[in-house]
């Protein structure tokens, strides 16, 4: 710091030192104690260390040089004992502030409301007044001051030394803000800028605004009853705890710093017009009492603020990391939900690099994170204010736009970055990108479905064109893939909707004509037939199979309580998906299903692939094995495809066997297919299991399979589907 400068600041103390020392004591709430004037908080103290906490060492000469003039003015007592005064009260401060300088380093007079709380309490706060008030008292014994002044020195009761210590306690702890903010404001108009924008606009402007403005007005209502001159018991015994509830409250939604201003407010005008405040309150010891209340709840007061501000500190943070992938350090999913909330009219395009997880299995995974953070900052120069890329995993990010352009603005983007290498690590790499785009809303339902198809087309995109388009409002694309798109939408829409599922019963039939019926399902939409040879694939593909196969299996078990027979023979078969038996706890909900609609277990036959009876899966085998010992009997379907060996058959755990339709359909024709029938047959009766034969469509091949020891039959010979309810069962 420049000379100059220190000089300059020198002058400035001592004029604000000059006005405001006489200022202060003039405005410092006193009372009478054993006839005796006392104050409730002496701020002249409050003021000092404000001037020290603002201008550090600079503003101790200032302090004295203003207070020994003030004094000389006001106390009317000798020139030496005022001298003697001030020094009593500037050493102590002077020295409790390098204690605290000690502890905290350098910067100990930056930061008041976010670190070394409690250090300055300590030394500010409590050990100031202590020092202050041993220095008087052994000044008061060897300098003669005066009877009006004398009990400040040490000639007075103990009571009355505790009242005095309380108030220098008061005025460090409570009234320091009361100087210390409107200070720096008047003297830094940058830092009075920084105060209303963090403090003031931050809790009266936006949704905090109403909470805001009531507080401060049960506030103002409730010191404007306290501080009336009523003589009235109720307002100082029952009111009084009321304004340390609100300002707990304001604690919840206010900053430390307007908190601690309008806390040393509100204190002052409680204690300065305190007729009404401290009616009854006609003792000593009682008035002790309060102002260790409020000195308490002070104290109670900034580390609340303080650990509510790091509270909200903290809940910023774990917000911007659950809104940040950690690898790449780019928005997540999460945020582009908040960010849809912003913009709810925009474009999401979906940005694919085709060849990425090739090179990253070559290069390894950081080639990826690094990749897609280049790739990010090419594309940022590229967006408009509120356009953005967020992550995805895999080899893709999604970039939000929001203007009319943005189908040609992707194109462009496209081809910028296709027009580019990348480089790694001393390597140049050559990207290949695709995308795909929609126009969305603020529909977050919507959002995570369109995801998945945005994903799917852009994946498509890399085969047959740079850029493909879904348009989710109005069905007016064309092409293979976004026919797909629109069928998987579809299909989604039916699996919400439930009615456009409708169930159909095809006959299983033995040579007696009894037997059960398999159920098989047909979408329904705007009086178009949809077979399951279409939609089936595409409930696989996109991870459905699970909520289709429990709608259908709640549709059953809803016609079979409408529907129910004394029968305990088995009555309708249903398929299950391989992925749903991968599904932990399927089992159990399927059991739960039927025993909600108390239907029992035995009338339903669970259907199976090959490929799921013999699966190493554990979870898949425990879900079979609950089903069977709940009653269900266990059907293989599409047995003989190539998973079954003699060894499995042998630890096979079922009831049913259904041979593969390759085998039926040729075989009046192909001498293999008869033997391939007849061994299955022969090992079925061994584990006295029944066989069902698929695709019987002719009398040839249904004498056949019977002479082969084939139990039931099912086609288009013995029955074709029909709608469920129009079906009689056997």
């Amino acid at each position: 710091m420049t000379f100059r400068k220190m000089i300059k600041k020198s002058v400035t103390a001592l004029v604000l030192s000059l006005l405001l020392v006489p200022l202060s004591r003039y405005i410092s709430p006193a009372t009478v104690v054993e006839s005796k004037q006392i104050y409730l908080a002496y701020l002249p103290i409050s003021f000092m260390i404000a001037m020290v906490l603002i201008y550090g060492r600079l503003g101790i000469i200032p302090l004295i040089i203003a207070s020994i003039v003030a004094y000389s003015f006001c106390l009317k007592i000798s020139w030496f004992a005022v001298v003697v005064f001030v020094l009593c009260l500037v050493s102590a401060i002077s020295v409790c502030c390098m204690m605290a300088r000690y502890y905290l380093g350098a910067r100990w007079r930056h930061g008041l409301a976010d670190k070394g709380i409690g250090i300055r309490i300590f030394w500010l706060g409590f050990v100031v007044p202590f020092f202050i008030k041993i220095l008087m008292y052994i000044s008061g014994i060897y300098i003669h001051f005066p009877a009006r002044v004398a009990a400040y020195f040490g000639d007075n009761s103990l009571i009355f030394m505790v009242v005095d210590f309380q108030s220098l306690v008061a005025a460090s702890l409570i009234f320091t803000p009361l100087f210390y903010y409107p200070l720096r404001m008047i003297l830094n108009p940058y830092y009075a800028r920084a105060f209303w924008l963090r403090c003031v606009v931050r809790d009266f402007v936006g949704p905090r605004r109403c909470y805001s403005l009531t507080w401060v007005f049960c506030l103002i209502t409730l010191l404007g009853v306290l501080c009336s001159s009523w003589g009235v018991l109720q307002v100082s015994g029952y009111l009084v705890p009321v304004i340390f509830v609100l300002f707990a409250l304001g604690i919840r939604h206010f900053g430390p710093r307007i908190m601690g201003l309008m806390w040393a407010i509100s204190a002052w005008l409680l204690l300065t017009y305190n007729d009404g405040f401290l009616y009854g309150v006609n003792t000593e010891f009682a008035l002790s009492f309060i102002l260790s209340v409020f000195i308490s709840f002070s104290v109670c007061m900034v580390y609340m603020t303080s650990m509510f501000k790091k509270n909200e500190w903290m809940k910023h943070i774990y917000r911007s990391q659950a809104l940040t992938d950690p690898l790449t350090q780019l928005p997540n999913i999460r945020a582009l939900e908040h960010h849809v909330q912003c913009y709810p009219k925009g474009t999401l395009c979906c940005l694919r690099m085709s060849n990425l997880e090739f090179l990253s299995r070559h290069y390894g995974m950081m080639m990826r994170i690094d990749c897609k953070r280049i790739i990010t900052s090419q594309l940022t120069p590229l967006l408009h204010q509120g356009e953005q890329v967020f992550q995805l995993p895999g080899s893709e990010l999604l970039i939000f736009l929001h203007t009319q352009d943005a189908a040609a603005r992707l194109g462009n983007m496209v081809d910028t970055l296709n027009s580019k290498q990348i480089k790694w690590h001393n390597t140049m790499l050559d990207i290949e990108y695709s995308a795909s785009y929609s126009a969305i809303d603020n529909d977050l339902v919507e959002l995570h479905h369109t995801l998945g198809q945005l994903s799917y087309l852009s994946e498509q995109a890399c085969a047959s064109r740079r850029v493909l388009s879904l348009n989710t409002r109005i069905e007016d694309v064309s092409g293979q893939t976004t026919d797909r798109v629109l069928l998987l939408q579809k299909i989604k829409h039916a699996l919400n909707d439930e009615q456009s599922f409708v169930l159909y019963a095809q006959p299983v039939m033995n040579v007696q004509g009894k037997g059960y019926h398999e159920i098989l399902s047909r979408l329904i939409l705007d009086g178009e037939v949809i077979t399951p040879d279409k939609f089936i694939p595409v409930i696989t593909e996109f991870n459905l199979s699970t909520r289709f196969d429990m709608l259908i299996m709640k549709k059953l078990v809803s016609f079979l309580q409408q529907h129910a027979v004394e029968s305990q023979q088995p009555r309708f078969s249903v398929n299950l998906m391989p992925l749903t038996l991968m599904q932990k706890d399927i089992a159990q909900d399927i059991v739960s299903l039927f025993a909600e609609y108390q239907v029992p277990t035995c009338s339903v036959i669970i259907e199976v692939t090959e490929e799921q009876a013999f699966s190493e899966s554990e979870i898949s085998m425990q879900n079979i094995t609950l089903l069977r010992e709940s009653g269900f009997k266990i059907a293989i379907d599409d047995f003989g495809t190539g998973y079954a060996n003699y060894e499995r058959l042998k630890r096979l755990h079922a009831d049913i066997i259904k041979i593969d339709g390759c085998f039926i359909k040729d075989i009046t024709s192909d001498s293999l297919d008869p033997l391939i029938v007849k061994s299955i047959c022969d090992m079925a009766q061994a584990k006295q299991l029944s066989v069902v034969a698929e695709f019987v469509e002719t009398e040839e091949q249904r004498n056949l399979l019977l002479s082969l020891g084939v139990e039931f039959l099912q086609g288009y010979l013995i029955g074709k589907p029909e709608p469920l309810n129009t079906v009689h069962t056997f």
